[in-house]
Parts: structure tokens; C-alpha cells; sequence
């Protein structure tokens, strides 16, 4: 097919409404918002979000970020009073992360909280079964069975027959304070200690061992290999092969209030209120005897009512106390003391970050020894021979970024940190970069397979300063052959392409408002190489886009808006310079709201309104962008003159798109999308439908198509569209 219609075909597909050159600077990208009638300007949370609004690289999850993940204000006491979580990040696994509460516990599937156990009915399995199975025993069967009952809404045999699945409380068993969790990785356990005994969930049901142990207070748990270390009130106890041992008799108290398990060294470190902080050898047979040992003021720690103990990832101990803290470099104890905080909690990075939780924030602490010149120096050095004098600090608070200032525990998941704080559940989002990857077949009606469009872009987060990005939009025209008009023997054959490069930034300007910027580079090859003595018809040049988006609309919580002014750039000519060509210099603004946020289920709506604001003067001289950008919306294309002021603007409203799109997911992990696009210049009536898969937190896959609707011929009918996110 010739080139030029190929070129009239795609212009009229994307309805420009005036000349323009370079169509890749507009051609839409991206399966999930090409499955919401190409809408995404307010969207914005994706690797696409280059091409519609480049500030969605201000906000999560493209840039680090601060989030109350769940409301819960009781800031006297930790309404939320510990944390464990699974660590399994992969192509088809997810992390997951547990609560303890002061009346329960709670589980996060890595999208919401949820206070229940969905079990599905398989087989022949009744309510009864699972509710057994659950609770892990036959006491209290028939009474726990008719609060699940009443949970699930059953009121009747038969409506209990007809349920496929039931959703069991974990509060008939977790019914007091949780004092302390750990998931255990070698088994898959979460152990849950509370303020009446120790209790363990597999994930299908719980054990009590009230019987074993009897009700004690747990305040710790830690683990080591198939060991499992208890803290109570009254005494240390080993948890192995089945049998509970106590441990520390000897230690001056029996009040235990944290335990820390070190892997590098094979020891244990105790906190015991009013004595200090124990370590202790285990014994490796019957034949031998624990070794016992205790740091007391005269070692240098700060107090002896330990809060909490934690191992960093070089082996250095750091103990919480009231006003600070005392670390050990395991050659001797050194203070670090907070002036007018008081401590509750710590917790270690993989990356070897200390976070500390007061009543004033949170702050981060990163040793010299944990960077990696620092471990250098140690490996080169005797380990824990040399002092930590340097590092770098950080103070989170309310004045950028939490939502209150009092944080009580701590637990750093992979390269997020989860609070509980005075608000609730708060997390500090450590962003991933991101790949996405996109391709579709260019108007399938005509069958050419060199006729395609690719994109592929890259996210990078910079810390508190934003996100990078970097982008290739390109699309293949196929190739084309000529003959001499001459001589029709005599033919030449070309390939024309065009490619966008562009690099992006995003930064916030506020806590709800962000600022983007794509610097793109761009080169249009419609006729290159050709034979015949026909001059090349190619041009490059560059353009810049300017977006904004803000959260939270008006107060209204989850309502999103976005505005672009893209391709802001000088024009182009192919051949002949006096035959200049403006680029497509496009407003794009748009709104997005989660008509419901509920565990399983999120509907999203967007709406987007796109217009190229191209002007030409009384000579047919395309105007710069600062006069386009304002003046195309008073003079539009098809204004005659007698138009009132009213017909003119609904003219110039008309020569601009309209994209709806709705996007459904369930529980995170499958998306069900649907869109429409109105072009009533361009004469296009499309209905988009698409379909999304969350492998895992890593991997997600999406597919598009585009349905014509209406009267008119659509070009695009039955066009598909492939996509794929990757985050690392």
C-alpha cells in the first residue's frame, strides 16, 4: 500500500483536528488504559503514565510515599500493637503481612485489611467443617459455628446449603491483645502471642496451647532454626519439637521483655526489666549448660528496663529504652540518646537501615558500617573492632509525611516500612521501578504485518525527590515500493518509521499535588533511503510536555485530576523548509474516582477530554504554543461567522475527544475494564473492553480490544492491544 494512504488512514484514526506532523507524539499507549477508552490523564499510577500525565511520578507507587493504609486514632495507647509479616516476593508469590490489635488480629493480602479467613467449600464440606478445622478442636464447636453463621449472614439450613464459600472472624480465637508476632519461614507459621497464652495459624486454622503452656502474658518471640524463644511475664521458655522448656533461671528477673536471636554469633539477647539485657549460648546437648551473661549499667547500656532488641544486618545489637538507645558494636555498648522523644519501638531494613519509632516521629538511621564502603572497612578490619561515628539520619513526622507523630511498633517488610501510629496502620512505600511493554497491530482491516506500534518505558524513583523516567514510543509504516514513472519496470522499495524518545520527571509540589515534565526527542523517517533520485522526506526535532495532578479533589478522598499541555515544540518540515508543519501541541485534563474501595472490590471511573489547540494566523501560519494553547479554543476549525458566542464554544468543545473508562478489580488480582470514545470531528464511536491479570506483585499482564459502534467505519475495528507490567 502507498505510503500516503497509509498516513491518511492513521491521521484520520486519531481525528486530528488541524495539520499536524509526527502522529507517534499522540498515538496512546498501554492495554489497561486503552481498555478504559484510552483514558488515563488522571490515572496516572502505572509505567504508562509517561505518555498521559508524566505527574503521576510524583505520588505512589511510582515514587516513595507515605500512606495511612488503615484508619484505627487511639493515640494514648497502640491501637495496633504488632506486626509479622511473609516475605515472598517473586513472579507468582506475594507478600502478606499480619496485625495484632488490641482486641485481635488482622491480615493484609498486600491490597486490604481484612479481619477474616475466606474458605472455600469444596466437596461435600459444611460450615461446621471449616469452622473445626479453624479453631482446631471440638470445644466450643456448635456455639463458634453460630457466630460464623451469623457472620456470613445464614439465618437458614437452606441458605447455609446454598454458600460456596465462608468468611470466619479471627476473633473467635483471637479475641484479647496481641503482645507480640513472627512469621516463621521454615514451617510457613505465624505465631501470635497474646495477653492470655501463644497461639499458632497455618493459614487453614489455629492451635491453642493453653493446655501446654497454660495462660501466660507473652511479651516476645524470636526464633532459631527449629527453636522457637518465648519471653513472658514469668520466665524464658524453648519451644522445640513439641516441648516447652524453661531457660533463665538464673537471670535476676523473670520479667522478659524482648527477645533477639543472633544468627551471626549463635546468641541470644534478652531483655529483662530491671536486671538489663542478658545473652546467652544455648547448649548444644543434654550434657551441657546454657551460658549465661548480663550488661548491666556499668557495661554502658542506657537503663535496665529494655523495650526491645534488634539485630542489624552487620551484627550490631541495638536495645530501645525510654529516653534512646544503647547499641553494641560486640566489642562494647555505646548510647544514643533523644532529647525530648521517648522511644517505643525499632525495627532493621535488609538494607541495613535502623528505623526508630517515638512519640515524635519516626526517624531512620543508615551506620557507615552498612554502606558498602563501610562494610569494606570492616571486612578489611576485624568485625566490631572498629566504632560507628558516622552515618546518616533522617526524621519522619508529620510535617512530611505521617499522618501523626506518635509511632509505637515497627516492621520493615522488603523495602517498605509498616507503623502503627496514633492514626492507625501508616506504611512508608518504597516505590519499585517499573518496565512496561506494549504492542499493537495498526488497523487490522488491511492485513499489513509491518504495520505496528511499540512502547516500551521505564520508571526509576529518586527517593524524596521524585521518580525518573525514561521512554521509546515507535511506530512501523511498513514498507513501500515505487515505480519509476518513467520506466514501471524500474522499482525501489523503503521502510518509513517514526520514533519518540522522551525522558521524564515527576516531583511533588504538596502533599496532594504533583508536577511532571517529558523532555522528548523525536525523528519521522516517511521516505528514507529511497531510490529514484527522490529526496528523503525525514525530520527530527524535540517537545516538551507539562502535567499536574492532584489527589484528594475538593477533600474528597480517592478524587484524582490531571492536566496536560503536551508537545510543546517548534515546527518541522520534511522536504522543503518554507512547507513547515506544527507538531500536535494537545490539552489533555481528566478525573478519576474509586466508586468503590472495599476489600475484593474496586470499581474506578475515569473521565478524560483531549483537544489539539493548533492555531494559524491570517496567512496559515501556525502561532507558538503560548498563543495556541489559549487561542485555538476561541477560534475553532469549523466556526462560521454569523456563531454566537455559545456555538462557538460548543464547536470548539466538539473538536475535542471524550474518553469514559471503568476499571473493576477483584481482590487484586484479576481487572475487568471497560471504555468509550467519542470523536464526533473525527467521526469515531468506539467501545473498548480489556481484561487484566496480577500475577503477583511483580508481574501483570493486560490485553485490549477496540469494538466500532454506531453508523460509521471504523478503521480500528477489532484492533488489539497487548501489554505487560513488570516491577522490580
Amino acid at each position: 500500500m502507498h505510503k500516503a494512504l497509509l498516513l491518511i488512514l492513521l491521521l484520520s484514526s486519531l481525528a486530528f483536528a488541524r495539520a499536524s506532523a509526527v502522529i507517534t507524539l499522540e498515538m496512546p499507549v498501554g492495554a489497561r488504559q486503552l481498555g478504559m477508552g484510552e483514558s488515563g490523564v488522571a490515572l496516572a499510577d502505572d509505567g504508562n503514565t509517561l505518555f498521559y500525565n508524566p505527574a503521576g511520578l510524583a505520588f505512589g507507587p511510582l515514587a516513595n510515599e507515605w500512606e495511612l493504609s488503615r484508619a484505627g486514632v487511639n493515640n494514648n495507647l497502640p491501637l495496633h500493637t504488632a506486626f509479622a509479616a511473609r516475605n515472598r516476593r517473586g513472579f507468582l508469590t506475594k507478600n502478606e503481612m499480619w496485625a495484632g490489635t488490641v482486641n485481635g488480629m488482622l491480615h493484609f493480602d498486600g491490597h486490604v485489611w481484612r479481619e477474616d479467613l475466606t474458605v472455600p467449600l469444596e466437596g461435600n464440606a459444611k460450615l461446621r467443617d471449616v469452622v473445626r478445622t479453624f479453631i482446631g478442636s471440638e470445644s466450643s464447636l456448635d456455639s463458634i459455628s453460630g457466630v460464623v453463621r451469623n457472620y456470613n449472614g445464614v439465618k437458614t439450613l437452606s441458605e447455609e446449603e446454598l454458600l460456596v464459600e465462608v468468611k470466619i472472624p479471627f476473633s473467635v480465637m483471637i479475641k484479647d491483645t496481641v503482645t507480640a508476632m513472627l512469621y516463621e519461614m521454615r514451617t510457613e507459621k505465624l505465631w501470635i502471642g497474646t495477653t492470655k497464652g501463644l497461639f499458632r495459624f497455618d493459614g487453614k486454622g489455629f492451635k491453642d496451647f493453653k493446655s501446654e503452656f497454660g495462660v501466660r502474658r507473652i511479651t516476645a518471640i524470636a526464633n532459631q532454626g527449629a527453636t522457637l524463644w518465648i519471653g513472658t511475664d514469668n520466665g524464658l521458655f524453648a519451644y522445640r519439637n513439641g516441648v516447652f522448656e524453661q531457660r533463665g533461671a538464673v537471670l535476676p528477673s523473670q520479667k522478659i521483655t524482648s527477645v533477639a536471636w543472633h544468627e551471626m554469633r549463635k546468641e541470644l539477647y534478652v531483655g529483662v526489666e530491671s536486671a538489663g539485657i542478658a545473652r546467652l549460648t544455648p547448649k548444644q546437648n543434654d550434657n551441657e549448660k546454657d551460658k549465661w551473661g548480663i550488661f548491666t549499667l556499668q557495661d554502658g547500656i542506657m537503663d535496665l528496663a529494655p523495650k526491645a532488641i534488634a539485630i542489624d544486618s552487620s551484627g550490631h545489637v541495638w536495645s530501645v529504652h525510654k529516653e534512646g538507645l544503647s547499641h553494641f558494636n560486640l566489642r562494647r555498648w555505646e548510647q544514643v540518646r533523644f532529647e525530648n522523644n521517648e522511644v517505643h519501638g525499632i525495627t532493621v531494613s535488609g538494607k541495613g537501615a535502623i528505623w526508630i519509632g517515638t512519640n515524635k516521629g519516626v526517624w531512620s538511621y543508615l551506620p557507615e558500617y552498612a554502606t558498602p564502603s563501610g562494610r569494606k572497612s570492616e571486612t578489611e578490619q576485624n568485625r566490631g573492632e572498629t566504632e560507628d561515628t558516622q552515618g546518616e539520619w533522617n526524621h519522619y513526622h508529620m510535617g512530611n509525611g505521617l499522618s501523626s507523630n506518635m509511632v509505637w511498633c515497627l516492621l520493615s517488610l522488603g523495602d517498605d516500612l509498616w507503623l502503627s501510629t496514633g492514626a492507625g496502620v501508616e506504611r512508608y512505600h518504597a516505590a519499585q521501578s517499573q518496565v512496561a511493554f506494549f504492542y499493537e497491530q495498526l488497523l487490522p482491516i488491511l492485513n499489513i504485518p509491518d504495520l505496528y506500534h511499540l512502547y516500551t518505558g521505564i520508571t526509576w524513583p529518586l527517593g524524596d525527590w521524585g521518580t525518573w523516567g525514561l521512554f521509546v514510543n515507535y511506530i512501523s509504516f511498513g514498507e513501500t515500493t515505487v515505480a519509476n514513472e518513467i520506466n514501471p519496470d524500474q522499482t525501489s522499495s523503503f521502510n518509513s518509521s517514526e520514533v519518540v524518545v522522551g525522558l521524564s520527571y515527576g516531583t511533588k509540589l504538596s502533599k496532594n499535588w504533583g508536577l511532571g515534565l517529558n523532555f522528548k526527542f523525536f525523528y519521522s523517517a516517511l521516505s528514507s533511503g529511497a531510490a529514484l533520485n527522490e529526496p528523503d522526506a525525514t525530520t527530527a526535532s524535540y517537545a516538551i510536555d507539562i502535567g499536574v495532578l492532584g489527589r484528594n479533589l475538593f477533600g474528597v478522598k480517592d478524587l484524582r485530576f490531571g492536566a496536560v499541555l503536551a508537545n510543546i515544540g517548534p515546527n518541522v518540515y520534511y522536504v522543503d523548509k518554507s512547507n513547515d508543519d506544527p507538531i500536535p501541541l494537545t490539552w489533555r485534563f481528566g478525573f478519576s474516582y474509586d466508586l468503590i474501595k472495599i476489600p475484593d472490590h474496586r470499581l474506578t471511573l475515569n473521565v478524560d477530554y483531549s483537544k489539539m489547540v493548533i492555531y494559524e494566523n491570517s496567512r496559515g501560519e501556525a502561532q507558538p504554543f503560548y498563543i495556541s494553547a489559549w487561542k485555538a479554543w476561541f477560534y475553532p476549525e469549523t466556526e462560521d461567522e454569523d456563531d454566537k458566542a455559545i456555538d462557538t464554544f460548543v464547536k470548539s468543545f466538539q473538536e475535542g475527544i471524550v474518553n469514559i473508562g471503568t476499571e473493576y478489580v477483584y481482590a487484586g488480582t484479576v481487572a475487568l475494564r471497560a471504555g468509550y470514545l467519542h470523536d464526533k470531528v473525527g467521526k469515531r464511536q468506539e467501545l473498548d473492553i480489556g481484561l487484566g491479570v496480577m500475577l503477583s506483585d511483580m508481574l501483570q499482564l493486560d490485553i485490549a480490544s477496540i469494538q466500532n459502534v454506531g453508523n460509521l467505519e471504523g478503521v480500528r475495528d477489532g484492533q488489539l492491544r497487548f501489554a505487560g507490567l513488570f516491577r522490580f
